[in-house]
């Protein structure tokens, strides 16, 4: 594809590991089995897409910035570490969906045009979109809030000190605490964004500074 359009399709997926670890992709950046990564016949290079295991429900967004995969019946070729979260890494292929971030949901959304009215009182989490200026141009993001997230943290020092050296580059860092049965997660995450070329944008500044494992997260 020369350019990214509305992307929704179902096939098989398979996953390629230590055989290409550290080697070039299609678009010259190095290979790594455990970043959320993708290989795919014809997206753009990079694109960002939600694969989504058919067999157990299980969803993972991965940035496609290779070429395959080159066996005929195969949809997209994904990572060791994706493969895994999807939870196919020991069996090989599993039957999948890929979409595009900008592609329907099952569920039904707001047209694109209208905006959306805000709750009368707004969650203090939402405040850090407005750091991030959208264009009018750019494709807008699915619904739900998205997030980059570098980490999370048992230690809440910890997980500050990462937002602290963060904010400089991204003033819209922030500690998402999540309680658990034990204890207390501190998720530090940059957004939430609404267009998807900031999403990108911010993935691959943060891989050049070595942030390899941010991951993109949907809430």
């Amino acid at each position: 594809m020369q350019s990214l359009s509305t992307y929704d399709e179902s096939g098989v997926a398979s996953w390629y590991g230590r055989d290409f670890h550290r080697k070039s992709t299609a678009n010259g950046e190095i290979y790594d089995m455990h970043a959320l990564s993708a290989a795919h016949k014809t997206l753009p290079m990079p694109t960002l897409v939600r694969v989504t295991n058919l067999e157990n429900g299980r969803s993972v967004i991965v940035r496609v910035n290779d070429r395959g995969p080159f066996v005929k019946d195969r949809l997209i070729d994904l990572s060791y570490a994706a493969a895994k979260e999807l939870g196919y890494d020991n069996k090989g292929t599993a039957r999948v969906r890929v979409q595009t971030l900008d592609a329907p949901t099952d569920s039904p959304a707001p047209p694109a045009a209208t905006p959306v009215t805000p709750p009368a009182a707004p969650a203090p989490l939402l405040i850090a979109a407005p750091s991030i200026p959208a264009p009018l141009p750019e494709r807008a993001a699915t619904s739900g809030h998205i997030y980059v997230q570098l980490g999370a943290f048992s230690s809440q020092a910890n997980a500050d000190q990462l937002r602290q050296s963060l904010l400089t580059l991204y003033p819209n860092t922030a500690l998402y605490p999540k309680q658990l049965v034990n204890q207390t997660l501190y998720r530090v995450r940059i957004g939430p964004f609404e267009q998807m070329q900031q999403i990108e944008q911010t993935v691959i500044s943060l891989q050049h500074s070595g942030f390899d494992k941010a991951i993109v997260v949907i809430e």
